[in-house]
């Protein structure tokens, strides 16, 4: 058993040789690290999801690919991921109290400190779908128990289709 640190989710397996991307501008005010997700408001403006970021709040569409200072206007643009349903990513764990039977679960993403985790205490603001644990796919490398354990997960269908706002 290991304390894990918390990362901002990264691609862990992609149909295609690549992401594809788009340049957006960015909402004035609107700050992210590498990794976290993104969505468009009604104005078209890229903005950071926050914790139980779902269907209802915009939904899941854009991973950040490098980090992003406030740019004090709205009209700077960042090249961004865009996120499809056959992208499985790998990130952590809120508290590390997923277990296997939690596979296939749907649950909500939490955002602390600009770093995306899943909690998947929390089925009440389903925005991804938990895969595979990575003690299993990695046994020689992580552990069950690991606090932060890592998971590999997807955004769910609902999120990614989700109206602006």
């Amino acid at each position: 058993m290991a304390t894990l640190v918390a990362e901002n989710p990264r691609i862990y397996k992609l149909d295609g040789p690549a992401m594809e991307t788009v340049k957006k501008y960015i909402l004035n005010g609107q700050s992210w690290k590498a990794g976290q997700f993104l969505y468009t408001d009604t104005g078209d403006y890229l903005k950071t999801c926050a914790t139980v970021a779902d269907a209802s709040t915009g939904g899941i569409k854009y991973l950040a690919l490098t980090d992003q200072d406030d740019p004090a206007v709205n009209t700077t643009l960042a090249e961004v991921g865009v996120i499809t349903a056959d992208m499985i990513f790998i990130g952590n764990e809120l508290d590390g109290t997923v277990v296997a039977t939690q596979v296939g679960d749907e649950c909500a993403i939490d955002v602390t400190s600009n770093v995306v985790t899943i909690n998947s205490a929390d089925t009440g603001n389903d925005a991804v779908e938990i895969v595979d644990l990575m003690c299993n796919l990695s046994p020689a490398e992580y552990d069950i128990a690991d606090t932060l354990a890592k998971i590999t997960f997807k955004i769910i269908p609902t999120a990614l289709e989700a109206a602006q706002a």
